[in-house]
């Protein structure tokens, strides 16, 4: 699909938040980002480990390049991310699911964060030090159980989904329900 740089339906251009949620490509762009610092922090994570098994100089510098990377993608993924979530209607089952996936997230972060913080200034080492490791280790496992609800989010709860606009019997605004 072409991107639309008009509303066609409203007849209008679309709004900064329509573009942050990708409506003008057709699809959600949250999911769109995703993948790339979910692989560099595996590919640290192997590079790290790479370089206890054979030191190698290129292997760390790569790994502090893809977190920084990483992080910089993760920029784009708060601010779609917020803006999915904060139109989401309070108190709902997806809502409940997103702040978990949310929570996740930013704890891995930390420990990638965290990483970052501490190779800096030993980058250019041949090789990873344990704690490094470790922290990208955890970080992994943390972002994996957040990537989780995210599929829980899509898959299950279709969340961002062309549903035509259709919600759960739970997702109504709480006014409604009372």
């Amino acid at each position: 699909m072409p991107i639309s740089m008009r509303n066609q339906a409203q007849d209008r251009p679309w709004t900064f938040k329509e573009w942050v949620q990708g409506k003008p490509i057709g699809h959600p762009s949250h999911p769109m980002f995703v993948h790339f610092p979910i692989a560099y922090y595996l590919a640290v994570l192997a590079f790290d480990v790479m370089s206890r098994m054979e030191p190698n100089r290129g292997l760390i510098l790569a790994g502090t390049y893809l977190l920084v990377g990483a992080a910089l993608f993760t920029v784009i993924l708060v601010i779609t991310g917020l803006v999915d979530y904060l139109s989401m209607v309070r108190g709902s089952s997806k809502r409940k699911i997103a702040t978990r996936h949310l929570i996740a997230n930013v704890i891995a972060a930390g420990f990638f964060l965290t990483s970052l913080a501490l190779r800096w200034s030993e980058r250019t080492s041949a090789q990873a030090d344990t704690v490094w490791i470790v922290l990208e280790a955890v970080g992994f496992a943390v972002v994996s159980v957040a990537q989780y609800f995210g599929g829980v989010l899509v898959y299950e709860k279709g969340m961002r989904v062309s549903t035509a606009g259709a919600r759960e019997p739970d997702e109504r605004p709480r006014a409604a329900r009372a």
